[in-house]
């Protein structure tokens, strides 16, 4: 198989998940089989581990630019991707050679038909062997999915980080804060530091008790009150920031050089290549795209929408996941809706989320695909208009070739 052969074959084996998850199962055996089976790559890896429900991506490549500045070499395995399955996999702002993908399918193809592994099982291996060979002085490990059953918690870390706690993936992780909460704190590990970068008194309880139990120090970063300029435009990058700072500082084998750490933040797109994070993509009119798919996040959109003026038109699509509609409850009346599925079988359907739209009261316009979406909200702006993308990263994905 080529590249583009051996991606398809990967996103389609039978233990993919369907569109309800059905197929779905968060578990560490198999995983830590296929680790042993490869020799155990994970093993010499200096790593950080990343969990949370918002602002996990972004924490691990803020983290990274950091500690690029200082002169060191890191890995990222992140996910989902928008464009390219490289994306999931960099070392500094390199993606992961192709030629590499297709030989480690290769090499294991055999026993991963015989196994039960997930397409975020196999990536995340993918990730350790390359990490292995290129030697990468840190290793930042973004998790999947919940955090004490996900596939990534098999690492050892030098610290754990949990961004903060909202709903999402109810079905996997449960309806109350607490115990999703619960399950993100799954990574907490003995006698290692966690940062917490948003506390709650609802949930602030549960890490306590947890870390106190493994004699863990726990850290509160949203204590931090100082505002850092960064090329990462979103104004809720400031909880991001803050959160990677405090657990650089926790890292007991670091010298942290200030001067190096602002230009950290000040570059981390240029270090590290993240896309999708209120990417400016072009002006007149202004084009955003923005990865935001859940409560909290789209909140947190909105509200910086509020600083900017003329008309404001929102292509957006999202994933069939329970409770999604109620995103669109927080959704302003005053805005433009053109509204679309994503092209993945996990999208949610075009009909259900116009019948909701119009039963808000929501501007709305539908559309069969993304495309079809933007190329309409682009018709109908003028040049003091601003048009954001957002609802699911399968959305922007969906526009690679208008723009890359």
């Amino acid at each position: 198989m080529n590249y583009s052969e051996t991606i398809d074959w990967l996103e389609n084996i039978p233990t993919s998940f369907d569109s309800n998850y059905n197929n779905y199962e968060l578990k560490l055996n198999s995983i830590k089989s296929f680790l042993d089976f490869l020799g155990n790559p994970q093993d010499n890896l200096k790593t950080i581990h990343v969990g949370g429900t918002n602002g996990k991506g972004s924490t691990c490549h803020i983290i990274s630019s950091i500690l690029q500045e200082h002169g060191f070499s890191t890995g990222i395995f992140s996910s989902p991707h928008l464009y390219d399955f490289k994306e999931r996999i960099k070392i500094n702002s390199n993606y992961i050679d192709e030629n590499f993908i297709v030989d480690f399918i290769n090499d294991n193809y055999e026993y991963i038909l015989k196994s039960d592994l997930s397409f975020f099982e196999i990536s995340f291996a993918i990730s350790l062997c390359y990490f292995r060979l290129k030697k990468p002085e840190y290793s930042i490990i973004e998790v999947g999915l919940g955090g004490r059953l996900d596939a990534t918690n098999i690492i050892k870390p030098l610290i754990s980080i949990i961004t903060n706690i909202g709903y999402d993936h109810k079905k996997f992780l449960g309806d109350n804060l607490v115990d999703i909460a619960k399950e993100k704190a799954g990574i907490i590990k003995t006698q290692t530091p966690i940062i917490v970068g948003e506390s709650n008194n609802i949930i602030n309880k549960v890490f306590e008790g947890i870390a106190s139990k493994l004699n863990s120090k726990l850290y509160y970063a949203n204590q931090r009150k100082q505002k850092y300029k960064s090329d990462l435009k979103g104004l809720y990058q400031s909880k991001n920031i803050n959160t990677a700072i405090e657990a650089i500082q926790k890292i007991n084998s670091l010298e942290i050089n200030e001067e190096k750490l602002l230009k950290g933040i000040k570059n981390v797109s240029i270090n590290t290549k993240l896309i999708g994070r209120w990417q400016i993509i072009k002006k007149n009119p202004n084009i955003i795209f923005d990865v935001a798919h859940n409560l909290n996040s789209l909140k947190l959109i909105f509200e910086q929408l509020k600083n900017i003026d003329g008309e404001i038109r929102v292509v957006f699509g999202t994933l069939n996941k329970r409770h999604q509609l109620k995103c669109l409850e927080i959704f302003p009346k005053s805005y433009k809706y053109y509204l679309c599925s994503p092209n993945v079988k996990r999208a949610l359907s075009i009909n259900i989320l116009r019948n909701h739209s119009n039963k808000l009261g929501l501007k709305n316009q539908s559309f069969d695909t993304v495309k079809q979406a933007f190329d309409k909200a682009l018709k109908d702006s003028s040049q003091n208009d601003t048009i954001i993308v957002t609802g699911s990263f399968f959305v922007i994905s969906d526009l690679k070739n208008n723009f890359f």
